[in-house]
């Protein structure tokens, strides 16, 4: 019997530590869930609206303790405070630090019928934002409908005023008010429609269903004018099928680029018209499209459109990492274009492979491919090989020289000069791509005798 009643109590308690183990492991599962969602930083902005202006109250959350943030203030912005989740005052020019960041201001919305605020929240410098939520209170508008550039979560009117919850994931949405009430209605996954017609005809476009994973408010007013702001547009009633299409495409990724990060509108058109197949207006954005149509496949502009429309937050960087990851070159073809200039930089991408001349191997030089062409830089490259060169007067004329040779090109008249002979040439061996001169790889032995030899690793230069 005392054998028996051992082996029971031993079993009872065999099973008691078991449960107790599992039961543990899933709290500790559970928590590690918990603390994970509970580590994105997020936003929650309450906003209470009064006559000609809004009072905020926008709160950070799950900050990095250790880390210093700059707050960039909206010039519309007044009776800035800023203090941290123990109530102190942030340090002096806003650079808060801590878990927990509130900020308490006044944004001036001024009058009339309706009001639109672009880049009205405070934004934190290196802080990715996971989840923006505001809670807007309007006892100072009778009538009239609040939309922001997240979706509507819930509302609420009383004979005393009106409550709003917008929440998702952009960081910096625009807010949009008019004193003629609008209908929420559904359109395809990622956007919401506000009308004042129950009857507005929703569109449904194929175009741009890679979209779904981000949010549009489309607000329609009158006229043929479109007027859009970070995660909502504004879009006339007399817009075209194909008008609209478009100005939702730019729409979209207009919000993918935060307000330090914004792009030139004409590369926005251009992106947006490689989703809608849709010839741009602007013409810097039609050489835009053709550059990126005539040196990528269409499997190739099939994957960089989804990239680009899946990504949270885009800037030119990421557009070059990116075609250079599928063409396994470099390129700053989007940073250049973000630069003020009358033309648009060519779409090039730059050979990895190391230059060796003579033995030698020159960092300096770097070897450009622009379809099916290697461009080597005209003046660095002859230098490297021992060659100087005299360029004349809007590069009619080129005089390249060594101490033992001299050619001369009248480049207007496609011939060259060299030991007192005159060749003619087919075609210009020299190209000017932004203001440098470059010299495809066949001219090098054809004119110079230079051998080119490649391998994996390197292109070598030899005379």
């Amino acid at each position: 019997m005392r054998k028996i009643s051992f082996l029971l109590t031993t079993g009872l308690f065999i099973i008691i530590c078991t449960a107790v183990i599992w039961q543990w492991s899933a709290f500790q599962q559970n928590k590690q869930k918990t603390a994970e969602s509970e580590g994105d930083i997020s936003i929650t902005a309450t906003v209470k609206v009064e006559q000609n202006e809004l009072r905020v109250k926008q709160t950070f959350e799950n900050l990095a303790m250790d880390q210093n943030y700059h707050a960039v203030i909206p010039s519309q912005a007044i009776e800035v405070d800023c203090t941290d989740g123990d109530g102190n005052t942030c340090e002096e020019g806003h650079k808060p630090r801590g878990n927990k960041i509130h900020f308490d201001y006044t944004i001036k919305s001024g009058s009339g019928l309706s009001i639109l605020l672009n880049d009205w929240m405070i934004v934190l410098k290196d802080a990715a934002i996971q989840k923006t939520r505001i809670e807007l209170v309007d006892q100072y508008f009778s009538r009239g409908t609040w939309v922001a550039g997240l979706p509507l979560k819930g509302y609420k009117q009383t004979e005393l005023l009106h409550y709003y919850v917008f929440e998702g994931v952009s960081s910096t949405p625009s807010l949009y008010w008019q004193e003629e009430p609008l209908i929420e209605l559904s359109g395809q996954k990622g956007i919401d429609y506000y009308t004042t017609d129950k009857e507005q005809v929703i569109y449904k476009f194929e175009s741009i269903e890679p979209f779904s994973d981000n949010h549009l408010s489309v607000v329609t007013i009158d006229g043929q004018r479109t007027v859009r702001g970070n995660g909502l547009l504004l879009a006339g009633d007399e817009l075209t099928h194909k008008e609209f299409e478009q100005e939702m495409a730019i729409a979209f990724m207009s919000s993918k680029f935060s307000s330090g990060e914004g792009t030139e509108g004409w590369i926005l058109e251009a992106l947006a018209s490689l989703v809608t197949k849709q010839e741009p207006v602007n013409e810097k954005s039609r050489a835009m499209v053709e550059e990126l149509e005539g040196n990528l496949t269409a499997e190739e502009i099939a994957a960089f459109i989804a990239y680009f429309s899946k990504r949270g937050h885009l800037d030119s960087n990421s557009f070059d990492g990116y075609l250079s990851s599928i063409k396994g070159m470099e390129t700053d073809f989007f940073s250049m274009n973000r630069q003020e200039r009358r033309g648009i930089f060519p779409l090039l991408f730059t050979d990895a492979r190391s230059v060796i001349v003579n033995g030698d191997k020159k960092e300096e030089l770097a070897v450009v491919i622009k379809g099916d062409q290697y461009l080597f830089p005209l003046e660095p490259t002859m230098n490297a090989l021992g060659y100087k060169s005299t360029i004349g007067p809007d590069f009619t004329t080129l005089e390249i020289t060594s101490a033992n040779n001299t050619f001369y090109f009248n480049v207007k008249n496609k011939t060259f000069n060299h030991e007192g002979q005159t060749f003619g040439l087919l075609e210009n061996p020299f190209q000017n791509l932004n203001g440098e001169w470059y010299l495809e790889k066949h001219w090098l032995d054809a004119i110079f005798k230079v051998q080119v030899l490649e391998s994996e690793e390197s292109i070598t230069l030899a005379l």
